[in-house]
Formats: C-alpha cells, sequence, structure tokens
C-alpha cells in the first residue's frame, strides 16, 4: 500500500510507531505538534512486513526525511514510494536504520558533511599572485554582482543545496542564503575577511566570512569562483586573503564546512593546519544528480 498523508486521525499513530523505535516522548509531542500545525507531513506505509511511519519537511518536490520507523522493507517501500513524486530526498543517516549496502545499491548516495577547524597559526598566510586581478572589498558598490556569482555557482549544487535546506538550491534562494549571510544571520560579518576578485569590471571570485559563537573562531560562509576562471588559483587567493584577515581581526581559528564530494576544496589545505574534523553523514537522492555526485 502506498503511503498516505497522515490527517489529524492519525497522527497518534504516527507518533506511537515512532516512540516504538525509541523517540523520547518530549521529541515525539513536539513532533506531534508540528504534524498537526502543517509543518510537517507525516506517512504512515503498510506491508506483509508491519507497519512504518515516516515524518518528512517538504518543499515542493524536494523532501527531507526528519524521522522513520518500521520494519526494513516497509521504509525501503516508503522510500520507493516518496521518489516517485521527488526531485530530491535527503536525510541524516540516524533518521533511517536501514542497510547502508541496500541504500546504495537504491542510489541513495552517502555524504559526509565535514566541519574542519584549522588553526590560523599553523596556515602559511601567504599572498599568491593574482596577475591581471584585483582583490577589493565586498561592499556595495560589488555586492550585487557577487551574489549574482554565488547563487549562479551554487544552484542546484550539492553544496548549494546545505545553503538553502531544506528548500532547493535554485538561484533565488541561493541568492538569499548570500544575503543572510551579509546580513548577519550566520554570525556578524568580518569585513576583512569579505573580499571579491574582478577581471576588469566583472566579479570572478567572493569570499565572506563570520564571526561564530565560540570566542577566537571565525566561520567561512560562503566561496565561489566563476567557472570560467577556474584553474587559476582564485579558491587559494580568496581563502588566503579571508584568512589573513581573519588573523588580524583577531581570530585564532576557521571553520570550513564542505562535503567529502568537494575534493577541489580539499586542496586548499594541508594536515597540519588543521586541528579537528566533525563527520556527520547523510543520505541523498536526486532525480538529476549534478556530476559531483554521480556514482565514482
Amino acid at each position: 500500500m502506498a503511503p498516505r498523508s497522515v490527517d489529524s486521525a492519525h497522527l497518534d499513530e504516527v507518533c506511537a510507531v515512532l516512540r516504538a523505535g525509541g523517540m523520547p516522548l518530549l521529541s515525539a509531542l513536539a513532533l506531534h505538534d508540528r504534524l498537526e500545525s502543517g509543518e510537517l507531513r507525516g506517512l504512515i506505509t503498510r506491508s506483509d512486513d508491519g507497519v512504518a511511519a515516516t515524518v518528512v519537511n517538504e518543499r515542493g518536490a524536494w523532501r527531507q526525511l526528519v524521522a522513520a520507523h518500521g520494519p526494513e522493507a516497509t521504509l525501503l517501500l516508503a522510500l520507493a514510494e516518496l521518489r516517485e513524486t521527488s526531485d530530491a530526498l535527503i536525510w541524516d543517516e540516524e533518521a533511517l536504520q536501514v542497510d547502508g549496502a541496500r541504500l546504495d545499491e537504491l542510489g541513495y548516495r552517502l555524504l559526509l558533511r565535514q566541519v574542519f577547524t584549522q588553526e590560523l597559526s599553523r596556515v602559511p598566510l601567504d599572498e599568491p599572485q593574482t596577475a591581471g586581478l584585483e582583490i577589493c572589498p565586498l561592499e556595495e558598490p560589488v555586492r550585487a554582482d557577487a551574489r549574482s556569482l554565488f547563487a549562479r555557482t551554487h544552484a542546484m549544487s550539492v553544496e548549494g543545496l546545505y545553503a538553502t535546506l531544506p528548500d532547493p538550491p535554485t538561484l533565488e534562494r541561493c541568492g538569499a542564503a548570500f544575503d543572510e549571510y551579509l546580513a548577519g544571520g550566520q554570525g556578524k560579518v568580518v569585513p576583512a575577511a569579505c573580499v571579491v576578485i574582478r577581471n576588469g569590471p566583472r566579479v570572478v571570485g567572493v569570499i565572506c566570512c563570520a564571526a561564530t559563537e565560540t570566542s577566537g573562531t571565525g566561520i567561512l560562509l560562503g566561496l565561489a569562483v566563476d567557472p570560467s576562471e577556474r584553474g587559476r588559483g582564485l579558491s587559494r587567493v580568496l581563502v588566503r586573503r579571508a584568512q589573513r584577515g581573519l588573523k588580524a581581526s583577531g581570530f585564532a581559528r576557521m571553520l570550513f564546512l564542505t562535503t567529502d564530494r568537494n575534493t577541489p576544496v580539499h586542496r586548499l589545505f594541508t594536515l597540519d593546519e588543521i586541528i579537528d574534523t566533525e563527520t556527520s553523514p547523510a543520505r541523498l537522492w536526486l532525480r538529476e544528480p549534478p556530476p559531483s555526485l554521480r556514482p565514482r
């Protein structure tokens, strides 16, 4: 039987199934309120193997799985039914207890979100050459072009997805994420660590950093390079300028968020400068995956 939307008469069943899977009572009550308000959608799936409950956060055809419990075969059936009407499915791996090899086989790719912590005193803060290019502050005269560049390079990409979750990384939403960065929505912006690179009148690279709640630690929020200018080392130029700006502003460390698929970014760092790495596994299926997420 295909999953069905859960109306008010079935909210208790969804929460009961999740409670049977070990969800704490207070978490189940909070989830019940979110389901009742329509913020989330609950699904009940039945098969010969038993009953499964899934809860999703929906943005059109993009679905983020928030919680799930039930027999593995029934959960796989629920995923298959969801996939028929979805452009994307994503979830933190702990939200769905299903055999990883089976998920690989069905095309639900394992993606590792990574948070690197750099010790700026260990970073070689050299100034890479930028012949023919101009580095200038990320201020009003270039802000619109920088926003456009960020949106274009992140739209419908894996990196862009994490900038806009649970919404799809469209041009509009990636641009809105960039606006949020500069407005301080992810932390107070550090002006010395926010710059653009111009090639004549064109903005061909941008980076912006902000302070975190941890004293002495900044975070790299946005990095983009025009595809037509890639291969010239502009990402390294931008990162080095941001690191220099953070250090000059009194920061000792920088956080950098990425994924295991973002190989070009990994090349910007050395093991010596990384003092901590946190990873969180997620599963992702896209109807039209970008090259970086196609099977290796």
